[in-house]
């Protein structure tokens, strides 16, 4: 019944409608109207009530409804389920009964994660955090292609529906004027002997509407709407990023895109690998997503770690 309120509010969207009007609508009583507005104003949507002309979803509330996303992707993707608050959409859809093309969508996020444990900041509306699951048919070895895939399905959303010019920095972030709009965290389960991937995890996190960043995040992050005036429902973001992605994944085509969008390629940076930092030089992105760089005047092929860019040295 919540859901079905929120749709009635979404659709007038900054105008007032009646409880009897939507009683009318619904078949229940006012009572039951209120009782289900009442939770969602709990669970913090803005939503205004008068006693006198009924109730007014904030015009500029952005909500996200499965059942619009669900006609607009492929069947590829199976159950949708959406949560106003949960603790990390990753870790939950890690259990055994989430397969192949399953999606769990967050309003927020209490626990937001990114790679090595570090956090994501997930604020209610501001952003899109969601995970799905794929099963490839492909070895350990093998999964950069799928991170790479969702970093160039990411790009090719941002620019369909932004003036901007977001880059890749190796290996998961999305990097827009120089701070990070997005982050991608792809977690595997492996059958041992084969070390072939049994189910990856994919999350999503990518910032959106405008919003002021917490004082240890304001230098090194950024959002779309910070950087540029459109306004982009967040549905659509999603619809765009899992077509992308259905379509590269299915043809594993990526790395031609990936090589343009890169902000590292040709590019001194400094790698961060096993407890240890060493300086280098990035020659290549190889097929498999792995870097081609050049140490100590020595090629090396780097598949795990992390870098910075390097500022020029005086």
């Amino acid at each position: 019944m919540e859901n079905v309120i929120l749709e009635l509010l979404n659709k007038e969207k900054g105008n007032y409608i009646s409880g009897q009007v939507m009683s009318n609508q619904l078949h229940v009583s006012r009572t039951t109207i209120s009782k289900n507005v009442k939770k969602l104003i709990d669970k913090g949507y803005d939503i205004k009530s008068s006693t006198r002309k009924g109730y007014c979803l904030n015009k500029d509330s952005d909500i996200i409804f499965i059942s619009h996303i669900q006609g607009s992707i492929p069947n590829f993707y199976r159950n949708i389920e959406y949560y106003d608050n949960i603790p990390s959409t990753n870790n939950l859809m890690k259990d055994t009964k989430y397969r192949q093309g399953d999606i769990v969508i967050a309003e927020h996020q209490s626990g937001g994660r990114g790679r090595n444990g570090r956090t994501f900041y997930s604020p209610k509306e501001k952003g899109i955090y969601f995970s799905f699951v794929i099963e490839p048919q492909l070895t350990v070895y093998d999964s950069l292609k799928i991170t790479a895939i969702c970093a160039v399905s990411l790009i090719k959303t941002i620019k369909k529906n932004y003036p901007l010019e977001p880059s890749i920095k190796w290996v998961n972030d999305i990097i827009l004027n120089n701070k990070k709009v997005a982050g991608i965290l792809c977690e595997a389960a492996l059958e041992m002997n084969t070390a072939q991937i049994q189910k990856m995890v994919i999350g999503i996190g990518l910032n959106v509407h405008k919003q002021t960043f917490p004082d240890n995040l304001k230098d090194i992050a950024t959002c779309l709407e910070n950087e540029c005036d459109r306004v982009i429902e967040r549905e659509k973001i999603i619809i765009d990023f899992l077509n992308y992605f259905f379509d590269d994944y299915k043809n594993l085509s990526f790395i031609d895109d990936y090589k343009k969008y890169s902000c590292i390629l040709h590019q001194n940076v400094m790698v961060y690998q096993n407890n240890q930092s060493y300086k280098a030089y990035v020659l290549d992105i190889n097929d498999d997503a792995s870097l081609k760089v050049l140490v100590n005047n020595e090629e090396k092929i780097l598949n795990s770690g992390e870098i910075t860019i390097r500022k020029a040295e005086s």
